[in-house]
């Protein structure tokens, strides 16, 4: 995503909560209308190799482009962002991102905690992690 926005994002209010253990930044929470009446929630999961700080221009282009519209006033959207499993803050094992020319062994198993969920009618990996993070809106209310 190198080069893709300024190096300079436009002003957006970002809040950093700590939910079920996960470091989770907010976008946009103060810069809601009074008015709102409803809120929608736009999750942005960074790219492999990446983290959750490539991802805040982004949500700062669109939280911007969405509050100057007229909607906006009774219709709020908030932008959120963590870092994936094994990436970022919750790096464990930098190889286990790796795939196998770098010589990571295990690169199917890690790659297949990703897509677990198409699998099995439980969610997992990184689904999990966005599932577990449904109650947010209630959670900063309070």
């Amino acid at each position: 995503m190198d080069g893709s926005f300024s190096d300079t994002p436009p002003s957006v209010s970002k809040q950093n909560f700590t939910i079920a253990g996960i470091s989770v930044d907010v976008f946009g929470l103060d810069d809601l209308s009074p008015d709102v009446q409803e809120v929608a929630c736009l999750w942005l999961l960074h790219p492999r190799l990446q983290t959750q700080a490539c991802m805040r221009p982004l949500a700062a282009a669109i939280l911007n482009a969405w509050n100057d519209r007229d909607e906006s006033k009774k219709f709020g959207l908030l932008a959120v962002t963590f870092d994936q499993r094994n990436h970022g803050s919750r790096e464990i094992d930098a190889m286990a991102n790796e795939a196998w020319r770098s010589g990571n062994a295990r690169h199917a198993q890690d790659m297949f905690s990703i897509y677990r969920l198409q699998f099995y009618p439980s969610a997992s990996g990184q689904a999990a992690d966005s599932l577990q993070r449904e109650p947010l809106l209630t959670r900063l209310s309070s």
